[in-house]
């Protein structure tokens, strides 16, 4: 059986990856896991979230939706700006709205995404397996390889079967190749649905099916599930930009906002009818009063970076647009034939769904790694933001902080998310350190696979956090040093072919702008199409990217944008003090604030400061500042300390 099973499906095959990733560990899985169960954690400070559910399943809730099937809609760039909301007297979406104000509903409006690069693949991955995604590339190609414990696997255990619908080619996102990994049995992709190809459905470059003959056909599959079943539901119509044809348009809009506001505001209506029928066909094939339901969106619809939105969304919203509204998305509970009504205004993020569900599926254990919390039981949550707003920005209760986009801690600003008023940045500092770390140690535990070396090494979180607290990034002693100028492409382009051919080289590149240099490197060799849509990323060039990316090390200077540097995907990043003397009090505090690997420093001045170098206990790096012009090479080396 298992030659004919490798010969119909290669090492390559989603099949043979899903049973490779997963069932060798499962024979042996729940004796590991009870020691999670035994550790204790202050769930106050930061968490490795693992063992808190435990402490969190107390409360009426916990099962109620026990052995109902799990309907999950994740919604094309809804965002909660249009939930319980009207439009100058028209109703936005009153079929949720109903919900909402009924029997039966929870609402949790205090929710927000959470992604990264891979915008609504990164929604999914961030649900179902409460961890946050990467911002390097796609996390669903990157690390299609790794081992994953999230919801679908966990319910499997638990008597489920689980399934992914979505409208469009199964390839986009690599998604084909990753649910089968992430635990999905059976993927409905276009390839299964009529496309009714409704001229501006999908907008942009995407042209996908209606939600209306999506959930139409949705259903006819849903009906012949074995129950109780996972469904998730990946609708697309209020994808940008919102094109819906005129005869689709309900709700009459002002001149003032007939543009992609208008536009965004009558393809959530839309969307919200759909759903209507979508629950009268749940009732018809006698799915409804079994089930649970769930929305939520996937991510924003509205950019605040679009001066069109931002210049014209004050007009209906009587007040300025912020990030943290951009980012706030709904998540809606319906479970039928129960009294449960309630508006929750704890703040919680899309790593908190999983254990969220999980508890109202009456699951008593979490047997995985993951860092989100349960909602109905759990304190607020730190809801870490590394897209739009820069690493260490976060949402806590009431309180929105964004850290200054010059990475230094006292420039930073923070509001109230209910009257936009500014707030002190008094004590924002650590819960600040504590979003960084949930960004940081998802990317740690994608990059490293560490449920997969916990599980091999039948390791407790106790040694896996030795693990992490030893994750230091190593750099060899010597590298090559380049100073390059930001838009210098022939420059770039010798340099990068240099790398391609010495696998093993690192390198220290300078440039009068770091930013610009990186971002040019990243548009030329990435393998990123610069057509508009991830789905024609040229795989091979990626991998030789992310290769090479993992061996430059950005020399940032003080008051150069360290975090944005990191948003680029580096996390070898070294803070230069080029030929200053002395140095200030703001680079003392830059070290302590942004946590580089490393302090690069010019021969002239590296005795001058020789008490800072020892007391940062960071490796310091001495070069020749004469000697870097034009595309010279020379040689940095590590400066050794007895």
């Amino acid at each position: 059986m298992l030659v004919i099973v490798i010969a119909l499906n290669p090492l390559s095959g989603p099949f043979f990856m899903a049973v490779n990733n997963q069932e060798f560990f499962t024979y042996h899985i729940r004796d590991i896991f009870e020691y999670f169960a035994e550790e204790k954690h202050d769930t106050a400070e930061f968490y490795l979230a693992a063992g808190t559910y435990e402490n969190q399943t107390g409360g009426e809730l916990f099962g109620a939706a026990e052995g109902r099937n799990l309907i999950v809609i994740q919604m094309e760039s809804i965002q909660n700006l249009v939930v319980d909301r009207d439009y100058f007297g028209q109703d936005i979406m009153p079929v949720l709205n109903g919900m909402i104000h009924n029997p039966g509903t929870v609402y949790f409006n205090n929710f927000y995404s959470q992604i990264g690069s891979g915008n609504t693949s990164d929604a999914e991955f961030a649900a179902n397996n409460s961890i946050m995604a990467s911002v390097e590339s796609y996390t669903y190609q990157l690390y299609q390889n790794n081992y994953f414990r999230g919801l679908p696997w966990i319910l499997k255990e638990h008597g489920y079967r689980s399934y992914v619908l979505h409208g469009y080619k199964k390839k986009f996102w690599n998604r084909e190749a990753i649910y089968p990994v992430l635990g999905f049995e059976r993927f409905f992709s276009d390839d299964d649905f009529i496309n009714d190809n409704i001229e501006g459905i999908g907008g942009g470059n995407i042209v996908g099916i209606s939600d209306h003959a999506f959930y139409e056909q949705a259903s006819v599959y849903m009906e012949e599930f074995t129950q109780p079943f996972y469904s998730l539901l990946i609708t697309l119509s209020t994808h940008h930009s919102f094109k819906l044809p005129e005869y689709l348009r309900e709700i009459k809009i002002r001149p003032q906002e007939d543009n992609i506001v208008g536009d965004y505001i009558n393809s959530a209506h839309y969307t919200d009818k759909c759903i209507g029928e979508f629950i009268e066909l749940m009732k018809e094939k006698g799915l409804y009063d079994n089930s649970i339901f769930v929305f939520y969106g996937d991510h924003f619809g509205l950019s605040k970076a679009d001066k069109r939105i931002d210049d014209t969304l004050p007009g209906w919203l009587g007040a300025p647009y912020r990030y943290d509204q951009m980012m706030n998305v709904p998540l809606i509970i319906h479970i039928p034939g129960t009294d449960i009504n309630a508006v929750y205004e704890n703040s919680g993020g899309q790593i908190d769904f999983m254990p969220t569900m999980a508890y109202l599926l009456g699951i008593e254990k979490l047997d995985t790694l993951y860092f989100g919390q349960n909602l109905f039981t759990g304190e607020d949550s730190i809801v870490a933001v590394q897209t739009h707003m820069l690493k260490g920005s976060y949402i806590k209760g009431d309180q929105v902080f964004e850290i200054s986009r010059d990475g230094i801690f006292e420039n930073s600003r923070a509001w109230d998310r209910r009257t936009g008023d500014e707030t002190i940045i008094d004590g924002c500092a650590e819960n600040s350190l504590k979003a960084k770390s949930v960004i940081e140690l998802s990317l740690f535990y994608l990059k490293n696979d560490i449920l997969r070396l916990a599980l091999e090494r039948s390791m407790n979180v106790s040694e896996i956090n030795e693990v992490i607290a030893g994750n230091e990034v190593a750099l060899p002693d010597m590298m090559e040093g380049r100073y390059i100028a930001g838009d210098d492409m022939d420059a770039i382009d010798k340099f990068y072919k240099s790398m391609l051919q010495d696998k093993g080289k690192y390198a220290l590149l300078m440039s009068d702008d770091i930013d610009a240099l990186l971002q040019n490197i990243e548009v030329e060799y990435s393998g990123k199409s610069k057509v508009k849509g991830i789905g024609s990323t040229d795989k091979a060039a990626n991998a030789e990217y992310v290769d090479i990316r993992g061996r430059i090390v950005p020399a940032v200077s003080p008051g150069d944008n360290y975090t944005k540097v990191q948003y680029l995907g580096y996390d070898k990043i070294i803070l230069n003090t080029g030929d200053d003397a002395v140095l200030s009090e703001q680079f003392l505090e830059l070290i302590n604030a942004d946590n580089p690997c490393g302090i690069a420093v010019s021969r002239n001045n590296w005795r001058a400061n020789m008490n800072i170098w020892a007391g940062s206990k960071l490796p310091v790096y001495i070069y020749n500042a004469h000697v870097l012009t034009g595309s010279d090479v020379m040689q940095v080396y590590r400066q050794p300390w007895k």
